[in-house]
């Protein structure tokens, strides 16, 4: 049997014992027919055949029988609702359907048709619900799809019930799941916003699920509930929006609509089929439409608009349904067309889409009601009732015939229904419906012919603004309350008409602060109503029911809060069940507490002398736990229902987190009084209730009805329940139960839309009999029509009648006003007309009529407000205007530099000169200037550099060779003893010293200065390469070998683009300047032209009209075309200038005003005076012509005959020249008069030849502007062109610059890597040299040393001896064999026969004697100070060697690492080119794609030179083009490289002659050399008798002078040693007594902490015993032979310890070191063990030392075996050596190591591997006795923690002295002994016999064992060697869980901590699998497998007892 079995078996036992507990029986309702089904469910409907629909309602499957319109139906199994409903469309499987069904196991049925058989089920396929479930075309496999929470997708092999492959789908609701019908490894799945895409793969670990999300990129999200996967693996799925989303690898490849954008269905689609090439959808608009899918297939649309048009090429509606489900009828039959579908607004369909004939018409086999149930109620008289909808339908049932009657449909959604009762409602059929638009309408259902129903509208009102949130009726039946969401109830008074008819008569209003929610009258007072709102408040209101029309005649607010009681709903659920949670702990704790006290006194019986401290025996063990905060809802939670209780309170029914309670309430309380749990239904919403009789009946929120009895003696009592779950579970919340009018029926709805009628058999209330017919509608009672929902409400109808009466009263004041004014006007305008007749002086002004400056005023702000209104209204416009006159700026004008215009000629018939539109670079292009830097310096730092840093050379100078004269001692205190003379030796000898490094460093210089004649100059070279490289070859950019160089980046393209942008803005604007500084010359030359003008003008005045030569007509200038700029600006302002005040006083009308403004022109007053006196040249003309008449002359004369009149006169001295003629002319006034007219003249001509010349050149300059203005255009187009090509580049280079940085990243990181290697090379090679270097001159050293020693000793008649002493050899220092400490104490001593060996043979021939002077002793006559020399330069020597030694290890280390280097460096290299070329290789490519932009070019013929011969030179098409200046470059450079030759040679002449005289200085020189060396010889021989070193002489003449300074104070140095030497002593002595002391003082503590450890041991031991004290006070009689080998080794171990005090108190007596050390001890067996007494100290636990607390520390052996001593003194030995190995000999640290390694074996023993602070301080003072504190003090504190973890860690503790083994078989042995008292004892208990036993010996084990030796594989394999030599035992009777739970149940009584259930299940499972593979059990065949054997007890005599 499985657990699942097993869990229903108990299940049903619980039910069976709550059965008994409950007084009524659960067939006390029963039901009887299902009204409707769950249609807005997705794929709720499956054709099992061709008759038979099966669809889910709510706990029920529904069988449709399509011919007999009958329903069946059959309860689910487990009454939590069904999440699926699907069928196997194989034709192997046709009489099978599959249902999902919900709750806490979720299972998959498949039943078989029509037998109803279970034949396969699918468990564990979700934790709490299905979504959906499909089988894959086969029909062999099945995936079931689980919801919240764990949304797990399964793949079935169903008809085995094994799972294949499951995974994780997706964090929301998945609706489908489709298997592809080409592919059997692929599906998908699709829901709430997602599609994911699977696929079964085989791979390396087996089969696994793999599933990709789609991404539905730009397109927005969309919850898909239809897909179909096509032959190449393309998902068609739906959308929201009703358009086909096409698929393909996860994206979306494109959308699919109709033409014009259309979608494909205005609804999300729910089926989608493909057959032929033609895919078929479904959507939920009631269309079935079908597309040719290879257009889809052949739509290439572009990727910027992914969107593919196309039309259906059949189109099918099948009416205003919502098709969520199709089912065709005959599925295995091509030529049917035909189908079932399911209908989301109610219903079942019958439709045919066929596509070869003509379809038949749609019609509808079923319906019922479509989405929520919100309210039903059955009628008072008849067996109907009627259902309303959330769309708002009403519809009818008679529940007697099962049958829909009636459907009506309202404009609104529903809120509630009331069917009256026949109280107020005389026919019985008269029902109120309230709707969500606010209105409230009053039907009356015929039902007189039942077969043509009929709902009329007798009455509606609309007395909310706002939804009507709920209805309710008052007992009496005499008054009626609608709730509306504007927070008020309004109150309706019942009657009857005159036609019996139920008349509405509204009250008024009440209003509150907060939503109604729920009603509720009081029983005895009728007009007193409870009102529950959303938020949770509650109010009690006394309706006043007699209202005067009166009252309401203005409002019908009636509201009084007098009448009026509150109260707020307070949650008090998380204090509930933290109360609840409180007393559950305390029952637990003490009930512990109670079961402690029972093994206290079971203990206290057990040892009566024992003492228990009661309060620590009793204390609990537990920690307190955390409390969790109070929760309080943020948001109040709404009143469900309420109603009044007996005790006066008022019961309410809580939403959301404070359900599952039922709270009783009281006004005058802050909180609820009382809660009454509802068992089983915690947290769940009870939404409505019905009582009967002794019966309430809750509906809850999971779809289940609760029928509790009351109990009569507590209400609140509703223990006594019974549940039946019928409504979904998930979404049927039971929102109305009602009873019928003969108490026999119950009727529930739900949220899922579903209806059940139920036969109450329990007691029945009968209200009213059955009425055999019903009355028809009275005549004369009509349909009236419907409120619209715009229609105004009640009150706004009352506000709105009170505003028209107060406007009414308004006019007619009004009009009344009106009247008085106009006769107020008439006498005014009489007193103006008498005012206008009087005389003008006798007139009074409009001012003087002003009564009252309040007229005034009130006038002035009348106009004022007119004025203001006008702005107001035009302020839009003006805004408009402004708004769009900124946008045409800123899009045409504003980024232009300057606005176009056209400059025309004056004269000249040429076109005028335009300048070009030119817009501003602006602040972008500064801004894309600055980001250019920027990039720059990015690409600067990430170029590829390949220069590494070059090896710095040492330049520095060396220093002297070292001053041996001094005799190794310091110059400083030395030289202050200097004469000056030898001062001045001395200075002298140390700058030639310092002069001859210097010259030597020179010389080396310049050596290294000096070029190789091998070898040419670097420059030359590098010049070399260029040349090779580039000279002549201009590597063409479409060869494949062209190497693109690094600064060909996107960063040097925006530059050339930004370059050539600002080329074209400076020519163009440089063009556009100069048209602008032509028209400023034209506006100078108009001005200039104006001048002329307005002086030939004046000149025409004094000319006659004959004379008068105007100028050459000009072009007029067009402003338009040549100042444009000047048409955008502002002339006007709004508004005319008229100001009120000036209009006010009606003096002036407005156009007055305006007038009066305007500018007045005038020059009539301007006269001669004021022309500035005298000084205006016009005066003098004006007078001359008016004083010479000139008017008089008609003409001008010519020349001839000015001539002959001129002549006529008579000369100047004549005085007839001035007197009158006798024509009464004035000769000298004609000759002026002819003269001043010939100025004129002059004057004319000049200015019109001046004009002309000025317009000439004007006009010669524009041509010439209009010429360059075509070149100018030419250059822009053509740069345009260059910048387009420019940008083309650019964008290649852009969508290329990711992957080239990507690639210059890598090459760099290469790159980088090799140079810091090849720097590391580098850096290693100057430490090489370095080393070398310091080789050198320590080799020097060495040699200047012998040189010291030589000379020092040199003549000396030890020399031979001190010359022995200082040339014995240095070797490594050997490892020592003796015990001798000293032996080690210097390198000299360390010495061997060999370095005896060798010394011998450096013996000369003064050595030779009989007697060999000993090293170690100064001889006699031989001065200490030079024998301590010897040594001391001997071990200088040595010190240098070794040094030397260690230097040129290094080097070879160094060499090693430079060859490793080398290799990793060329592996680097090569990473780095291999990088290197694939940048180049895809520069490369990337540059081909660069050649593909085409650039024009201009071409002249010159241009063109040909390389091969031909007669067709047009072709062009693989010409080179490049710079001319390149050849020129090229032909320069050859002429440089003959210039450069000839001067080669001409300096090669010039050298040579210099060489040559060089030679001969040099030879001048070498002979002055040789002359002077000999000039020197003959000097020193005459001075000194022969050749000397002047150096050598000085270092001599210096070393004795400081020999002899040295030995006047070598006596007084002497005494000084003495003396130091002395006070060295005493030092040594007191620190000798510190050791002392420091040593007693150890001692006593280490006795003192012993005596402690001895106190706590016996205390321990004596703790113990009293623990153990029951144990061995009642030994059990069983296996006395075991216990007396135990007492026995106990025994012996006790011995032992005693033997071992009795050894560490010799020891403290005799001062030793408290751990022995020994390895063996002589044991007398006979000595008596000595009685030890200690005191006990005051500071005991201050100083005890924790090594020595255990008390197993002195029972274990005292020594190791070797083995572990050895590895011991291995990790010792190897520690000591690395700690302080330098500091000492080998030898001293293994004999270091070989005591320590014997403590700390006895240490670890002790201190059982525990590490603290005390052991450590004690570990480290007893190693310092081993070790010296010099040596000691190099090991750290955690040095010395890891070296003794190493130690502990090759121990094998094994501390327990009891034979585990022994142990086991006498607790087995005990275990059967306890089973045959039971036997005997006649317990019926014990069926198990085998677990019985295994139960014991747990029990036992947990007890005695530790728990990691509980769970060791040796223990397991004793008891199962135990239990295997017993025949009796089973193993597959041992039933592990009843063992755990007796065990640990054992173990809380029994207070054993730390026992779990893991290592007792681990244990048990263990032992029962290898007892069964040791056994090989075999079923047999007639015994039972349980079966066991019972033994007897037989007489004999073996040691254990017999079974």
């Amino acid at each position: 049997m499985d657990t699942t079995q097993e869990s229903e078996l108990l299940g049903e036992e619980e039910e069976l014992e709550n059965e008994n507990d409950i007084s009524f029986p659960r067939e006390i309702v029963s039901v009887e027919h299902s009204f409707g089904y769950d249609c807005k469910k997705l794929f709720n409907l499956v054709l099992v055949d061709s008759d038979t629909l099966v669809f889910a309602s709510g706990n029920f499957l529904n069988y449709f029988s399509i011919s007999r319109q009958e329903i069946s139906f059959q309860e689910t199994v487990y009454g939590c609702g069904v999440g699926f409903i699907t069928k196997n469309e194989h034709p192997d499987f046709t009489n099978l359907f599959t249902v999902g069904e919900n709750g806490a196991r979720p299972t998959v049925f498949i039943y078989e048709y029509p037998s109803l058989n279970v034949r396969v089920k699918l468990l564990n396929a979700a934790q709490n619900c299905f979504t959906a479930g499909s089988y894959n075309k086969t029909g062999e496999l099945f995936a079931s799809q689980a919801g919240y929470p764990d949304f797990i997708i399964t793949i079935w092999r169903w008809e085995k019930a094994e799972v294949v492959l499951r995974a994780k789908s997706f964090q929301s609701d998945i609706l489908f799941v489709h298997f592809s019908e080409h592919n059997p490894i692929l599906l998908c799945s699709s829901g709430l916003s997602h599609i994911k895409f699977w696929k079964m793969a085989n791979t390396f670990t087996g089969l696994k699920l793999k599933g990709d999300l789609g991404r539905f990129g730009k397109t927005d999200f969309s919850d898909i509930y239809a897909m179909y996967m096509l032959q190449d693996e393309n998902v068609i799925s739906g959308s929201d929006w009703g358009n086909m989303l096409l698929w393909q690898a996860g994206l979306i490849k494109f959308e699919i609509c109709r033409k014009g954008r259309k979608p494909c269905h205005t609804k999300p689609i729910t089926r989608i089929t493909m057959k032929n090439g033609e895919v078929t959808t479904v959507g939920m608009d009631g269309y079935v439409r079908v597309w040719y899918w290879e257009t889809v297939d052949l739509a290439d649309p572009p990727e910027d608009d992914l969107f593919v048009e196309i039309d259906p090429i059949y189109e099918f509606k099948i009416a205003d349904v919502e098709l969520r489900c199709m089912q065709k009828i005959h599925p295995f039959d091509e030529s049917d067309f035909t189908h079932y579908a399911q209908d989301g607004n109610g219903g079942i369909w019958f439709c045919d889409i066929n596509t070869y004939d003509v379809p038949q018409k749609p019609r509808k086999l079923y319906s019922c009601i479509g989405g929520r149930v919100l309210a039903a109620q059955m009628s008072p008289v008849s067996p109907h009732f009627l259902c309303m909808s959330e769309s708002g339908k009403l519809f009818v049932y008679q529940y007697d015939e099962q049958r829909l009657i009636l459907e009506k449909e309202f404009p609104a959604e529903g809120v509630d229904v009331i069917w009256l009762d026949t109280n107020i409602s005389v026919k019985g059929t008269e029902l109120v419906a309230a709707f969500k638009d606010g209105i409230l309408r009053q039907m009356y259902l015929d039902l007189s012919n039942g077969e043509r129903p009929k709902m009329t509208r007798v009455r509606a009102f609309k007395a909310h603004t706002s939804p009507i949130t709920a209805l309710t009726v008052s007992r009496n039946s005499s008054l009626l309350l609608t709730g509306s969401a504007d927070k008020s109830i309004f109150i309706y008074q019942l009657s009857r008409d005159e036609h019996q008819l139920v008349d509405m008569r509204p009250l008024g209003f009440v209003q509150f602060a907060a939503v109604p929610n729920c009603f509720y009258w009081h029983e005895t007072e009728p007009t007193v109503v409870l009102v529950g709102c959303k938020s949770g408040d509650l109010y009690e209101y006394n309706i006043r029911t007699e209202v005067t029309d009166r009252e309401t005649y203005l409002s019908y607010n009636i509201t009084e809060n007098s009448r009026m009681r509150h109260t707020k709903f307070a949650s008090i659920k998380s204090r509930i069940r933290r109360d609840i949670h409180r007393e559950n702990v305390k029952k637990r704790k003490e009930r512990k507490r109670e079961r402690k006290m029972n093994e206290v006194e079971k203990l206290k019986k057990a040892n009566p002398g024992l003492q228990i401290d009661i309060e620590s025996a009793l204390a609990d063990s537990e920690p307190e736990e955390e409390e969790e905060p109070l929760h309080i809802p943020a948001v109040p939670n709404a009143i469900i229902w309420l109603r009044y209780t007996l005790r006066d309170t008022i019961w309410v029914s809580m939403a959301g987190y404070d359900a599952g309670y039922v709270y009783e309430l009281e006004f005058n309380a802050a909180e609820p009084v009382r809660a009454t749990i509802i068992a089983e239904a915690d947290d769940i919403e009870i939404h409505s209730y019905c009582i009967i009789d002794e019966f309430i009946i809750f509906g809850l929120h999971n779809g289940r009805i609760r029928i509790n009895r009351i109990n009569p003696d507590n209400f609140t009592d509703l223990s006594e329940f019974r549940i039946y779950p019928m409504h979904d579970g998930l979404k049927g919340t039971i929102p109305k139960i009602d009873i019928s009018y003969s108490g026999e029926h119950l009727l529930t709805i739900g949220y899922d839309g579903n209806v059940f009628l139920h036969k109450w058999n329990g007691p029945k209330i009968v209200r009213n009999k059955e009425r055999d017919k019903l009355p028809p509608l009275p005549e004369g009672v009509t349909q009236i029509p419907d409120i619209e929902p715009e229609a105004c409400s009640l009150e706004q109808e009352k506000i709105n009648a009170e505003l028209r009466r107060q406007q009414e009263a308004a006019d007619a004041h009004d009009r009344d006003v009106l009247s008085k004014i106009g006769a107020l006007q008439n006498v005014y305008f009489d007193i103006i007309r008498i005012n206008e007749e009087l005389p003008p002086g006798l007139r009074a002004k409009d001012t003087d009529l002003l009564l009252d400056d309040r007229i005034t005023r009130q006038i002035r702000n009348e106009l004022q407000a007119e004025l203001d209104d006008v702005r107001e209204d035009l302020a839009y416009d003006l805004e408009f205007a402004q708004v769009g006159h900124t946008k045409l700026y800123n899009h045409f004008l504003k980024e232009l530099v300057q606005i176009p215009f056209t400059v025309a000629p004056l004269r000249a018939n040429v076109p005028g000169v335009s300048t070009f539109r030119l817009q501003a670079l602006g602040e972008e292009h500064a801004q894309i200037k600055q980001d250019i830097e920027d990039r720059l310096k990015r690409e600067h730092d990430m170029g590829l550099h390949d220069y590494v840093a070059p090896e710095r050379s040492d330049e520095s100078i060396g220093e002297p060779a070292p001053e041996s004269f001094f005799f190794g001692r310091d110059p400083k205190s030395i030289e202050p003893r200097f004469s000056r003379k030898m001062m001045r030796l001395l200075t002298r000898y140390r700058k030639r010293q310092i002069f001859e490094v210097r010259r030597i460093f020179d010389w080396d210089k310049l050596e290294r200065q000096k070029p190789d004649p091998n070898r040419n100059h670097p420059d030359d070279d590098a010049q070399i390469e260029d040349a090779k490289r580039n000279l002549g070859d201009f590597k063409l950019k479409i060869g494949s070998d062209y190497e693109p160089k690094s600064s060909e980046t996107l960063t040097q393209k925006y530059i050339e683009v930004v370059e050539c942008r600002e080329q074209y803005f400076a020519m163009v604007d440089a063009f556009n300047q100069m048209v602008l500084d032509l028209r400023e010359r034209k506006g100078e030359l108009d001005q200039f032209i104006s001048n002329k003008r307005n002086r030939l003008a004046v000149i025409h005045n004094y000319l006659p009209e004959p004379d008068r030569q105007p100028l050459d007509p000009i072009q007029e200038t067009d402003m338009d075309l040549e100042y444009p700029e000047l048409n955008l600006i502002e002339h006007y302002t709004p508004g005319c200038g008229v100001e009120i005040d000036d209009i006010l006083t009606l003096e002036h009308s407005v156009d007055q005003v305006i007038a009066r403004m305007a500018p007045i022109r005038s020059t009539a007053n301007v006269s001669l005076f004021s022309l500035h006196g005298l000084d205006v040249p016009e005066l003098h003309e004006h007078t001359a012509f008016t004083m010479l008449q000139i008017s008089k002359l008609n003409r001008s004369l010519p020349n001839a005959e000015l001539d002959e009149e001129l002549l006529k006169l008579p000369p100047k001295s004549d005085p007839a020249y001035y007197e009158l003629n006798d024509d009464g002319q004035v000769p000298y006034m004609m000759e002026t008069r002819h003269r001043w007219l010939r100025q004129l003249l002059v004057e004319q001509d000049a200015i019109r030849t001046e004009v002309d010349e000025e317009v000439r050149q004007f006009d010669k300059a524009l041509e010439k502007l209009q010429v360059r203005r075509f070149h100018v255009k030419l250059d822009a187009e053509f740069m345009t062109a260059f910048m387009n090509s420019l940008n083309q580049e650019l964008y290649i280079l852009r969508d290329s610059e990711e992957i080239e940085t990507q690639l210059l990243l890598n090459a760099k990181t290469a790159m980088s890597t090799r140079n810091d290697l090849q720097m590391v090379i580098n850096s290693t090679n100057r430490q090489l040299d370095e080393l070398r270097r310091n080789i050198d001159k320590l080799g020097e050293q060495i040699v200047a040393l012998q040189v010291l020693f030589a000379t020092t000793v040199k003549g000396h008649k030890f020399f031979d001896f001190l010359r022995r002493i200082f040339k014995k050899k240095w070797r490594p220092p050997k490892v020592a064999r003796g015990d001798d400490e000293s032996s080690s104490s210097s390198s000299s001593s360390s010495s061997s026969s060999e370095d005896e060996q060798a010394d011998n043979k450096s013996l000369d021939s003064l050595d030779m004697t009989t007697i060999r002077l000993d090293e170690a002793t100064c001889p006699t006559g031989l001065d200490r100070s030079l024998y301590d020399l010897a040594f001391s330069m001997r071990s200088d020597r040595h010190d240098l060697e070794r040094n030397v030694r260690d230097l040129t290890r290094d080097v070879e280390n160094k060499r090693k690492e430079i060859a490793e280097m080398q290799i990793k460096m060329k592996f680097h290299e090569e990473v780095y080119q291999r990088e290197k070329n694939a940048l180049l290789q895809f520069r490369r490519n990337r540059q081909q794609e660069v050649n593909k932009v085409n650039i024009s070019a201009i071409l002249r013929m010159d241009q063109l030179q040909h390389f091969y011969d031909g007669d067709d030179y047009r072709d062009l098409s693989k010409a080179i083009l490049f710079d001319a200046d390149m050849l020129v470059d090229l032909r320069r450079r050859a002429d440089q490289l003959s210039e450069e030759t000839l001067a080669t040679k001409r300096w090669h002449r010039i050298n040579f002659i210099h060489l040559r005289r060089m030679n001969t200085d040099i030879k001048f020189m070498r002979f002055e050399i040789t002359r002077l060396e000999e000039e020197i010889r003959q000097a020193m021989m005459k001075k000194f008798g022969i050749i000397v070193n002047l150096d050598e002489l000085e270092e001599e003449v210096l070393r004795r002078y400081i020999f002899d300074l040295e030995t006047n104070a070598e006596d007084e140095l002497k005494a000084l040693e003495k003396e130091l030497l002395e006070k060295q002593k005493e030092l040594a002595r007191c620190e000798e007594e510190l050791v002392l002391e420091t040593q007693n003082n150890t001692e006593k503590v280490n006795i003192m902490t012993v005596l402690r450890e001895e106190n706590n041991i016996l205390r321990t031991l004596l703790d113990i015993q009293n623990k153990n004290y029951a144990k061995w006070a009642n030994p059990n009689a069983l296996n006395l032979s075991y216990d007396i080998e135990k007492l026995r080794g106990i025994e012996k171990s006790l011995l032992d310890q005693i033997e071992c005090l009795e050894r560490e108190i010799c020891a403290l007596r005799l001062k030793s070191k408290p751990l022995q050390i020994n390895y063996e001890f002589e044991v007398d067996p006979n000595a008596q063990p000595q009685v030890v007494t200690s005191e006990i100290l005051p500071n005991d636990d201050a100083m005890v030392c924790p090594a020595i607390l255990n008390v197993d520390a002195y029972m274990l052996p005292p020594m190791p075996d070797e083995f572990i001593m050895d590895r011991v003194q291995t990790i010792v030995q190897k520690s000591f050596n690395r700690f302080f190995g330098k500091s000492t000999t080998p030898e001293n640290v293994r004999r270091f190591a070989q005591r320590s390694s014997l403590y700390l074996c006895q240490a670890a023993y002790s201190f059982q591997g525990r590490y603290t602070d005390r052991i450590a301080e004690c570990i480290t003072e007893h190693l310092q006795t081993f070790v010296p504190k010099k040596y000691f003090i190099h090991i750290s504190g955690e040095e010395l923690r890891k070296l003794f973890n190493e130690v502990v860690a090759v121990f094998d503790y094994e501390r327990s002295d009891v034979n585990t083994e022994e142990l086991i078989s006498g607790i087995f042995d005990h275990a059967k002994d306890s089973l045959c008292a039971h036997v005997h004892l006649g317990d019926s208990e014990v069926v198990n016999r085998t677990h019985f036993i295994v139960a014991h010996m747990f029990k036992e084990l947990i007890e005695v064992l530790p728990l990691e030796e509980f769970q060791a594989d040796e223990t397991l394999r004793m008891i199962v060697d135990v239990l295997e030599r017993e025949p009796m035992v089973d193993p597959r009777a041992i039933a592990v869980e009843q063992l755990i739970d007796s065990t640990l149940q054992h173990a809380q009584e029994n207070l054993i901590d730390g026992i779990t259930a893991v290592p007792i299940r681990s244990l048990g499972s263990s032992i029962q699998r290898d007892l069964i593979k040791r056994r090989q059990y075999k079923q047999p065949s007639c015994e039972s497998p349980m079966s066991v054997r019972i033994a007897t007890k037989k007489p004999g005599t073996s040691s254990g007892l017999p079974f």
